[in-house]
């Protein structure tokens, strides 16, 4: 967490205006973010489970789904986790055994399932069925009529959403569909790649009016400045001004490159005020930890023919390019020969398809990067020589 979130005041008010609205028995829409890595979406889910647990709530915590989750395991421990946090209410301990009962009906066709904590007899009949969308519907509404009797609400918090398969997503938009029209206190907050609104609307077409989707970018230049001087001021240090444009041109508005960069900075000049000439000094040490620490971690994943793939993406410029630009200067002859490698790289979140027909990285300044370490014409010799 960063010891201050700057620029997201809006996002934090309509999170809090979610939960006035369900507190208040109104229907609620729950709530979206998709951007590039680094932009703060995982700081946001978890500055709104502070905050939710400040009004009484119950939260999941933010749950990152991995590309190998087993879903109905994971939203399992997370309804568990509710429901513990729900025990705490003596007056609502009927609703609570009766959802664990539910729950660990739901939890029967689970692979490998869970031991709960709590000594409960499965409900045979309920959330039981192996489809997924009646039966997480059938738990969450028990979820949701707990946290109604108990005169409070529940969130999920899930991160990396993209990574859920089309049916994992049909369940949650068919739960939460049912949760809204009886107006239950009972919301999802869901953060991913950019792709992730539309797949959202691809398996569920009413999903367009189901949730309210934010992309996260960007900070904007002041909120940039913020978020890099406000937690010097709060403990009397301070930037020169040559300083301070230095480090906000590096990060280029990006939350974690902020982050990243003035605390490189901080570390390497060591006294207040920090200069210009420090933050000179500092930055390319910066930049290769981020370059060692945060890009490169992300090249390991992907094969040799998926790196000269990214770096002819590189190769041509920054932002989106074009499919069969990249298929050329990458050296295949036919765009379907570079399809593998492109899908590939979609399943593992390291480029996205912002349009039809164009590719483009998940990770800010990755471009950049991939110029810096990996230039393709040394990618494509090396090709060479192997099949030689």
């Amino acid at each position: 967490m960063p010891p201050f979130l700057a620029g997201r005041d809006k996002d934090v008010q309509t999170f809090g205006a979610l939960l006035e609205r369900l507190e208040a028995g109104q229907q609620g829409r729950s709530l979206i973010y998709s951007g590039l890595r680094g932009v703060g979406k995982t700081v946001l889910l978890l500055e709104f489970e502070k905050l939710a647990v400040a009004r009484g709530w119950d939260c999941t915590g933010a749950v990152e789904i991995g590309a190998t989750t087993d879903f109905r395991t994971s939203i399992s421990r997370m309804t568990h986790r509710l429901l513990r946090g729900l025990s705490r209410k003596q007056a609502i301990k009927h609703h609570v055994t009766q959802a664990l009962g539910v729950l660990k009906a739901f939890n029967v066709t689970a692979p490998g399932g869970f031991q709960l904590s709590i000594d409960v007899s499965a409900i045979a009949g309920t959330a039981d069925s192996g489809d997924i969308e009646e039966d997480l519907t059938e738990l969450l509404l028990e979820v949701g009529d707990a946290a109604r009797a108990g005169g409070t609400g529940v969130v999920y918090l899930v991160d990396e959403m993209q990574n859920l398969e089309q049916v994992a997503m049909g369940a949650l938009c068919m739960a939460f569909h049912k949760l809204a029209q009886q107006q239950l206190t009972v919301a999802l907050v869901g953060a991913g790649l950019p792709p992730l609104p539309a797949q959202l609307r691809a398996v569920k077409p009413y999903a367009e009016r189901l949730f309210e989707y934010f992309p996260l970018g960007k900070l904007t230049d002041a909120a940039a400045r913020s978020a890099l001087v406000t937690p010097a001021t709060r403990i009397g240090a301070a930037y020169e001004e040559g300083a301070v444009e230095l480090i906000l041109a590096a990060a280029d508005g990006y939350p974690y490159f902020i982050q990243e960069c003035g605390r490189v900075v901080w570390d390497q000049a060591g006294v207040s005020p920090i200069t210009t000439a420090a933050a000179a000094e500092a930055l390319p040490v910066a930049q290769e930890i981020l370059d060692e620490e945060f890009f490169d971690n992300r090249v390991e994943q992907a094969t040799h023919e998926e790196c000269r793939y990214m770096a002819a993406i590189a190769d041509l410029g920054n932002g989106p390019q074009s499919t069969g630009e990249v298929t050329e200067r990458a050296g295949y002859k036919k765009r379907a020969s570079s399809g593998k490698a492109r899908q590939a790289l979609i399943r593992k979140g390291l480029i996205y398809d912002p349009e039809y027909g164009t590719v483009d990285f998940t990770v800010p300044h990755f471009a950049q990067f991939m110029r810096r370490r990996y230039p393709l014409a040394s990618l494509l010799k090396a090709a060479d020589e192997d099949e030689s």
